[in-house]
Protein backbone atom coordinates (compact mmCIF):
# COMPACT_ATOMS: atom_id res chain seq x y z
CA UNK A 1 0.00 0.00 0.00
CA UNK A 2 2.48 2.11 1.18
CA UNK A 3 4.56 1.50 -2.92
CA UNK A 4 0.76 2.41 -4.37
CA UNK A 5 0.59 5.70 -2.25
CA UNK A 6 3.98 6.92 -3.54
CA UNK A 7 3.17 6.22 -6.91
CA UNK A 8 0.36 8.34 -6.67
CA UNK A 9 2.69 11.38 -6.10
CA UNK A 10 4.59 10.48 -8.51
CA UNK A 11 1.44 10.17 -11.53
CA UNK A 12 0.52 13.54 -10.61
CA UNK A 13 3.41 15.02 -11.84
CA UNK A 14 3.46 13.37 -15.32
CA UNK A 15 1.25 13.77 -18.48
CA UNK A 16 -2.17 11.62 -17.25
CA UNK A 17 -3.23 10.54 -19.93
CA UNK A 18 -0.55 9.90 -21.98
CA UNK A 19 0.97 7.46 -19.34
CA UNK A 20 -2.43 5.90 -19.16
CA UNK A 21 -2.50 4.81 -22.89
CA UNK A 22 1.44 3.86 -22.94
CA UNK A 23 1.04 1.24 -19.96
CA UNK A 24 -2.50 0.31 -21.81
CA UNK A 25 -0.25 -0.88 -25.00
CA UNK A 26 2.59 -2.07 -23.13
CA UNK A 27 -0.20 -4.39 -21.34
CA UNK A 28 -1.60 -5.71 -24.66
CA UNK A 29 2.09 -6.57 -25.67
CA UNK A 30 1.91 -8.21 -21.95
CA UNK A 31 -0.85 -9.58 -22.90
CA UNK A 32 0.04 -11.34 -26.40
CA UNK A 33 2.90 -12.55 -24.57
CA UNK A 34 0.92 -14.12 -21.69
CA UNK A 35 -1.24 -15.20 -24.39
CA UNK A 36 1.97 -17.38 -26.75
CA UNK A 37 3.53 -18.68 -23.64
CA UNK A 38 0.35 -19.99 -22.46
CA UNK A 39 -0.37 -21.81 -25.89
CA UNK A 40 3.13 -22.97 -26.05
CA UNK A 41 3.76 -24.24 -23.50
CA UNK A 42 0.70 -26.52 -22.74
CA UNK A 43 -1.22 -25.22 -19.63
CA UNK A 44 -3.61 -27.54 -18.49
CA UNK A 45 -6.80 -27.12 -17.76
CA UNK A 46 -8.63 -27.96 -14.25
CA UNK A 47 -11.61 -26.68 -13.53
CA UNK A 48 -12.36 -25.84 -9.92
CA UNK A 49 -16.16 -26.47 -8.71
CA UNK A 50 -17.94 -25.40 -5.91
CA UNK A 51 -21.25 -27.02 -4.03
CA UNK A 52 -23.35 -23.93 -4.63
CA UNK A 53 -21.59 -20.97 -6.94
CA UNK A 54 -24.00 -18.48 -6.04
CA UNK A 55 -23.43 -18.71 -2.44
CA UNK A 56 -19.73 -19.12 -3.18
CA UNK A 57 -19.85 -15.81 -5.06
CA UNK A 58 -21.87 -14.02 -2.58
CA UNK A 59 -19.86 -15.14 0.50
CA UNK A 60 -16.67 -14.09 -1.58
CA UNK A 61 -18.21 -10.35 -2.08
CA UNK A 62 -19.26 -10.20 1.51
CA UNK A 63 -15.88 -11.08 2.17
CA UNK A 64 -14.05 -8.60 0.16
CA UNK A 65 -16.42 -5.76 0.66
CA UNK A 66 -15.28 -6.25 4.15
CA UNK A 67 -11.92 -6.23 3.03
CA UNK A 68 -12.56 -3.07 0.78
CA UNK A 69 -14.01 -0.96 4.19
CA UNK A 70 -10.76 -2.48 5.89
CA UNK A 71 -8.52 -0.65 3.72
CA UNK A 72 -11.21 2.52 2.89
CA UNK A 73 -10.41 3.02 7.42
CA UNK A 74 -7.21 2.92 6.89
CA UNK A 75 -7.04 4.92 4.05
CA UNK A 76 -8.89 7.43 6.23
CA UNK A 77 -6.39 7.22 8.83
CA UNK A 78 -3.78 7.81 6.82
CA UNK A 79 -5.15 10.90 5.04
CA UNK A 80 -6.04 11.89 9.26
CA UNK A 81 -2.60 11.89 9.95
CA UNK A 82 -2.23 15.09 7.59
CA UNK A 83 0.74 13.75 5.57
CA UNK A 84 0.51 15.17 1.93
CA UNK A 85 1.59 12.65 -0.92
CA UNK A 86 4.56 14.29 -1.80
CA UNK A 87 5.33 14.04 1.96
CA UNK A 88 5.01 10.31 1.32
CA UNK A 89 6.80 10.18 -2.18
CA UNK A 90 10.06 11.65 -0.32
CA UNK A 91 9.86 9.71 3.04
CA UNK A 92 9.48 6.32 2.00
CA UNK A 93 12.47 4.03 2.67
CA UNK A 94 12.39 0.67 2.58
CA UNK A 95 13.80 -2.06 4.59
CA UNK A 96 12.68 -4.75 6.96
CA UNK A 97 10.50 -2.70 8.87
CA UNK A 98 8.77 -1.61 6.03
CA UNK A 99 8.01 -4.84 4.23
CA UNK A 100 6.96 -6.54 8.29
CA UNK A 101 4.30 -3.58 8.76
CA UNK A 102 2.99 -3.92 5.40
CA UNK A 103 3.11 -7.65 5.66
CA UNK A 104 0.82 -7.42 9.03
CA UNK A 105 -1.64 -4.48 7.69
CA UNK A 106 -2.69 -7.07 4.63
CA UNK A 107 -2.69 -9.78 6.95
CA UNK A 108 -5.71 -7.80 8.67
CA UNK A 109 -7.05 -6.51 5.14
CA UNK A 110 -7.31 -10.26 4.22
CA UNK A 111 -8.63 -11.75 7.35
CA UNK A 112 -12.22 -11.62 6.59
CA UNK A 113 -11.01 -14.03 3.23
CA UNK A 114 -9.36 -16.39 5.41
CA UNK A 115 -11.69 -16.77 8.09
CA UNK A 116 -14.41 -17.37 5.41
CA UNK A 117 -12.38 -19.65 3.25
CA UNK A 118 -11.89 -21.15 6.81
CA UNK A 119 -15.71 -21.60 7.88
CA UNK A 120 -16.77 -22.87 4.65
CA UNK A 121 -14.12 -25.41 4.78
CA UNK A 122 -12.65 -24.38 1.42
CA UNK A 123 -9.51 -25.36 -0.26
CA UNK A 124 -6.05 -23.16 -0.62
CA UNK A 125 -6.59 -24.49 -4.25
CA UNK A 126 -9.94 -22.92 -4.81
CA UNK A 127 -7.94 -19.83 -4.07
CA UNK A 128 -5.39 -20.27 -7.06
CA UNK A 129 -2.94 -20.79 -4.13
CA UNK A 130 -1.84 -24.44 -5.23
CA UNK A 131 1.11 -26.66 -7.42
CA UNK A 132 -1.42 -26.65 -10.35
CA UNK A 133 0.67 -24.74 -13.25
CA UNK A 134 3.05 -23.79 -10.83
CA UNK A 135 6.67 -23.90 -12.53
CA UNK A 136 4.99 -22.91 -15.50
CA UNK A 137 3.06 -19.61 -13.88
CA UNK A 138 6.35 -18.44 -12.32
CA UNK A 139 7.96 -17.89 -15.37
CA UNK A 140 5.38 -16.06 -17.23
CA UNK A 141 4.55 -14.11 -14.31
CA UNK A 142 8.62 -12.83 -14.11
CA UNK A 143 9.14 -13.21 -18.08
CA UNK A 144 6.41 -10.67 -18.93
CA UNK A 145 7.00 -8.74 -15.19
CA UNK A 146 10.45 -8.02 -16.86
CA UNK A 147 9.57 -7.15 -20.19
CA UNK A 148 6.71 -4.61 -19.05
CA UNK A 149 9.63 -2.93 -16.99
CA UNK A 150 11.71 -2.87 -19.93
CA UNK A 151 9.38 -1.14 -22.11
CA UNK A 152 8.55 1.54 -19.00
CA UNK A 153 11.89 2.33 -18.77
CA UNK A 154 12.30 2.80 -22.72
CA UNK A 155 9.28 5.34 -22.27
CA UNK A 156 10.59 7.58 -20.08
CA UNK A 157 14.53 7.54 -22.08
CA UNK A 158 16.09 5.69 -18.77
CA UNK A 159 19.05 3.26 -19.87
CA UNK A 160 18.46 0.15 -18.29
CA UNK A 161 21.77 -0.46 -18.09
CA UNK A 162 22.31 2.54 -15.37
CA UNK A 163 18.90 1.21 -13.63
CA UNK A 164 20.40 -2.34 -13.29
CA UNK A 165 24.31 -0.73 -11.85
CA UNK A 166 22.38 1.25 -9.59
CA UNK A 167 20.43 -1.28 -7.59
CA UNK A 168 21.12 -1.55 -3.91
CA UNK A 169 19.83 -2.87 -1.03
CA UNK A 170 16.80 -0.74 -0.74
CA UNK A 171 15.47 -1.96 -4.03
CA UNK A 172 15.65 -5.76 -2.30
CA UNK A 173 13.65 -4.49 0.20
CA UNK A 174 11.55 -2.95 -2.23
CA UNK A 175 10.51 -5.57 -4.38
CA UNK A 176 9.95 -8.04 -1.21
CA UNK A 177 7.45 -5.18 -0.29
CA UNK A 178 5.93 -5.16 -3.68
CA UNK A 179 5.77 -8.41 -3.55
CA UNK A 180 3.55 -8.30 -0.71
CA UNK A 181 1.11 -6.33 -1.56
CA UNK A 182 1.20 -8.23 -5.00
CA UNK A 183 0.27 -11.56 -3.55
CA UNK A 184 -2.08 -9.54 -1.16
CA UNK A 185 -4.38 -7.70 -3.64
CA UNK A 186 -4.14 -11.13 -6.03
CA UNK A 187 -5.03 -13.43 -3.70
CA UNK A 188 -8.09 -11.04 -2.76
CA UNK A 189 -9.16 -10.40 -6.24
CA UNK A 190 -7.97 -13.21 -8.71
CA UNK A 191 -7.78 -15.97 -6.44
CA UNK A 192 -10.20 -15.53 -4.35
CA UNK A 193 -13.29 -12.97 -5.82
CA UNK A 194 -12.34 -13.76 -9.20
CA UNK A 195 -12.73 -17.71 -9.34
CA UNK A 196 -15.95 -17.91 -7.18
CA UNK A 197 -17.23 -15.13 -9.52
CA UNK A 198 -16.38 -17.12 -12.66
CA UNK A 199 -17.73 -20.62 -11.50
CA UNK A 200 -20.89 -18.62 -10.56
CA UNK A 201 -21.73 -16.24 -13.52
CA UNK A 202 -20.15 -17.21 -15.99
CA UNK A 203 -15.94 -16.63 -17.27
CA UNK A 204 -16.66 -12.76 -19.06
CA UNK A 205 -18.99 -11.21 -16.14
CA UNK A 206 -16.59 -13.04 -13.13
CA UNK A 207 -13.85 -11.76 -14.71
CA UNK A 208 -15.09 -8.02 -15.33
CA UNK A 209 -16.52 -7.71 -11.79
CA UNK A 210 -13.68 -9.01 -9.83
CA UNK A 211 -11.67 -6.52 -11.93
CA UNK A 212 -14.27 -3.21 -11.68
CA UNK A 213 -13.48 -4.13 -7.98
CA UNK A 214 -10.16 -3.93 -7.57
CA UNK A 215 -10.43 -0.64 -9.31
CA UNK A 216 -13.16 0.18 -7.00
CA UNK A 217 -10.63 -0.28 -3.91
CA UNK A 218 -8.17 1.95 -5.10
CA UNK A 219 -11.14 4.97 -5.28
CA UNK A 220 -9.82 6.08 -1.66
CA UNK A 221 -6.26 6.31 -2.43
CA UNK A 222 -6.78 8.00 -5.54
CA UNK A 223 -9.29 10.54 -3.88
CA UNK A 224 -7.98 11.52 0.02
CA UNK A 225 -4.06 10.41 -0.71
CA UNK A 226 -3.59 11.27 -4.06
CA UNK A 227 -5.11 14.28 -4.06
CA UNK A 228 -6.42 13.79 -7.45
CA UNK A 229 -8.60 15.86 -9.48
CA UNK A 230 -11.72 14.37 -11.04
CA UNK A 231 -10.60 13.93 -14.05
CA UNK A 232 -7.68 12.34 -12.92
CA UNK A 233 -9.39 10.10 -10.43
CA UNK A 234 -11.93 8.69 -13.65
CA UNK A 235 -8.75 8.46 -16.16
CA UNK A 236 -6.81 6.65 -13.15
CA UNK A 237 -9.88 4.08 -12.55
CA UNK A 238 -9.98 3.60 -15.98
CA UNK A 239 -6.37 2.91 -16.58
CA UNK A 240 -6.88 0.28 -13.33
CA UNK A 241 -9.48 -1.79 -14.37
CA UNK A 242 -7.45 -2.27 -17.49
CA UNK A 243 -4.67 -3.50 -14.81
CA UNK A 244 -7.01 -6.08 -13.36
CA UNK A 245 -8.67 -7.34 -16.53
CA UNK A 246 -4.74 -8.31 -17.59
CA UNK A 247 -4.27 -9.94 -14.75
CA UNK A 248 -7.57 -11.38 -14.03
CA UNK A 249 -6.47 -12.75 -18.02
CA UNK A 250 -3.19 -14.11 -16.39
CA UNK A 251 -5.29 -15.94 -13.79
CA UNK A 252 -7.85 -17.67 -16.31
CA UNK A 253 -4.72 -18.51 -18.60
CA UNK A 254 -2.54 -19.94 -15.88
CA UNK A 255 -5.38 -20.79 -13.18
CA UNK A 256 -3.02 -19.86 -10.29
CA UNK A 257 -2.37 -16.69 -8.85
CA UNK A 258 1.63 -17.09 -8.65
CA UNK A 259 1.40 -15.47 -12.27
CA UNK A 260 -0.36 -12.53 -11.82
CA UNK A 261 0.78 -11.96 -7.96
CA UNK A 262 4.51 -11.38 -9.67
CA UNK A 263 3.53 -9.57 -12.52
CA UNK A 264 1.69 -6.93 -10.16
CA UNK A 265 4.69 -7.29 -7.79
CA UNK A 266 7.34 -6.39 -10.51
CA UNK A 267 4.77 -3.53 -11.99
CA UNK A 268 4.79 -1.62 -8.69
CA UNK A 269 8.45 -2.65 -8.49
CA UNK A 270 9.34 -0.64 -11.04
CA UNK A 271 8.19 2.73 -9.78
CA UNK A 272 11.06 2.36 -7.23
CA UNK A 273 13.53 2.00 -10.16
CA UNK A 274 12.85 5.56 -11.40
Amino acid sequence: MVQLIKMIGRVNNMNFLKDIISRGIFLLISGLIVYILTSKLGFEHKEYNFNDPRKSGLHAFAAVFISIFLITLIIFFINYTGKSNTDIQTSVTYNFSTVLSNALLYLIIISPILLTKKFFKQSWASTGVSRHNLKKSIGIGTISGIIFIILSLFYMNINVDKVITHLNIGHFWALLNCAVIGFSEEFIFRGYLQTRLIAWMGKNKGWMTASALMALMHLPQRIFIGKMTLTETLTSMFGLVFFSLFLGYMMIKTENVTAPSIFHALYDWGYTLV
